[in-house]
């Protein structure tokens, strides 16, 4: 019997060598190989520059204003989306409302004096879930709007509002935020602000800062190489990431940063540096000079040519200056409080403001169907019929017709009538906040109007909803968002005039 051995040979390594220092050195038996390939490959064909090492910076910081001096609004601490979209009498919440009405009741009762008996003085109109508390006691707002006039004591509400009120920046007729802040002198204006985020692209400059007296002191700093993810390494022999697919980024024209992210990506990718520059939430940053020192030993100051684009750039102010606010990342949304949609209809000749949630409540917008007439008629019935003005309007449906304002043409809130009887019969005022020009007083004059320009074709919906975020000292913050949104369809209703309407059941 034959027997047959396979026989296998292999090299493997043996750590005989003692001098650790010699195995980090990477020793190559053919450091040859090595430059013939990098010659197929193309690397020498690159220029024989240099990297940049370290850089020397000269940073201003001018503080951003309070605005309209009020330490509160500080821009340096409060977010400043709670500062721009804060409305009066923020302070009163629903517990705070309930809270303070208890407390005044029990200040009237140790005083020996009756509580007031105006059913207006009585909780009411609270937001979804409190609103079971309705009419359950009184109301702490209330009480303090009327406080001099019902002679309460100020110690009796216990913690106080602030005093003055938040400014109420959002502008009714553009449904938008404007704001006015400055920095040493220099002004940052906020103009048609849709709610929500904010940050340094939110602003312009009106007026150029002033110049640094004295002269900031430079700062030395470690400049790196700009990563991110796709970045393709900037050496032949270094693996790149797998998971990012640059094929998946179509290359359309219509979308700038999708082009220029593929120019930076397949022409650029090794030749963007970075450095850290220190700075402060609520200041305007600005480098009054860079001076960047390569390897090679040369030394390059650099400036922003006037002629040039910039990535990061606050028009108005100069290109080496940036704002900074210290804004909330990731803010806890309330439910939406109040909820109407606008849209122009042709077809009426109107602009209709709809309705949809008021004080956290869904409201019904639609109409009921009419009843249809028989299906069969007797044929010697004649059919009757009654005479409709117009079609029914739904509720919660406010018209704004076309008008001149001041000699501007303006969208001016109307009211829908009811025509069948013998007298007009108006409909119901607005509900939501968002339909009125000063929704604090309500008092209805002027009415509400908004700008042309500022509902688009396709529609808009507003929002006003609760915000929680806190401020850079830890503390909460807590203030009422009004936001407005694009719609894909604006509301429309098939107005008919002069109509008849067959009676149901007549002989």
């Amino acid at each position: 019997m034959a027997t047959v051995y396979d026989l296998t040979r292999r090299l493997e390594a043996e750590a005989r060598l003692e001098d650790l220092a010699r195995g980090f050195k990477a020793e190559t038996a053919d450091p040859a190989w090595f430059l013939g390939r990098q010659w197929q490959l193309g690397e020498h064909l690159g220029e024989d520059a240099s990297s940049p090492v370290r850089v020397e910076y000269r940073p201003s910081v001018v503080p951003v204003d309070p605005l309209g001096g009020d330490p509160r609004m500080d821009p340096r601490v409060t977010p400043a989306e709670a500062i721009v979209e804060s409305e009066p009498e923020d302070f009163w919440t629903p517990g705070r409302r309930v809270a303070a009405g208890r407390r005044v009741a029990a200040g009237l009762a140790a005083a020996g004096r009756p509580q007031p008996t105006d059913p207006k003085l009585l909780l009411g109109g609270l937001p979804v879930p409190y609103d079971l508390l309705d009419g359950a006691g009184l109301d702490g707002r209330a009480l303090w709007r009327r406080r001099e006039q019902l002679n309460l004591e100020e110690r009796w509400f216990g913690e106080l509002p602030p005093d003055p009120e938040p400014a109420d920046l959002w502008d009714p007729a553009e449904l938008a935020y404007n704001a006015d802040f400055t920095a040493a002198g220099a002004g940052l204006q906020l103009r048609r602000h849709d709610g929500g985020g904010l940050d340094w692209y939110s602003v312009d400059g009106t007026t150029p800062l002033p110049e640094p007296v004295p002269a900031p002191r430079p700062v030395s700093v470690l400049a790196g190489r700009a990563t991110y993810p796709g970045a393709p390494e900037p050496r032949w022999w270094q693996i790149e990431r797998a998971k990012v697919d640059i094929g998946g980024y179509p290359p359309d024209r219509s979308h700038f940063a999708t082009t220029l992210l593929l120019d930076l990506v397949l022409s650029h990718s090794d030749d963007w540096f970075t450095f850290p520059v220190d700075a402060r939430a609520g200041h305007v940053v600005t480098l009054e000079e860079v001076v960047v020192h390569d390897s090679f030993g040369d030394t390059w100051t650099l400036a922003p040519p006037a002629d040039k684009w910039s990535l990061f750039a606050v028009a108005g102010l100069d290109q080496r200056s940036l704002v900074l606010w210290p804004t909330v990342a990731t803010p806890l949304l309330g439910p939406p409080i109040d909820e109407v949609v606008l849209g122009a209809d042709e077809d009426a000749n109107v602009v209709w403001a709809v309705e949809r949630r008021v004080t956290g409540r869904e409201v019904p917008s639609t109409q009921q169907p009419a009843p249809l007439p028989p299906a069969s008629m007797p044929a010697q019935a004649k059919p009757s019929f009654t005479y409709l003005p117009t079609s029914d309007v739904p509720p919660r449906w406010h018209p704004y017709l076309v008008g001149q304002v001041n000699g501007r043409r303006r969208f001016v809130q109307a009211r829908a009538a009811d025509l069948t009887g013998p007298t007009a019969i108006l409909a119901p005022e607005p509900e939501s906040d968002l339909l009125y020009t000063d929704p604090v007083t309500r008092s209805g004059t002027p009415v509400h109007q908004i700008e042309p320009a500022a509902v688009p074709i396709d529609g808009l919906v507003l929002e006003r909803r609760a915000v929680l975020g806190r401020r850079t000292d830890g503390n909460p913050v807590l203030w009422t968002q009004r936001r407005r949104r694009p719609l894909l369809t604006p509301p429309g209703l098939r107005l008919r005039f002069d109509t008849l309407q067959p009676l149901v059941g007549a002989p």
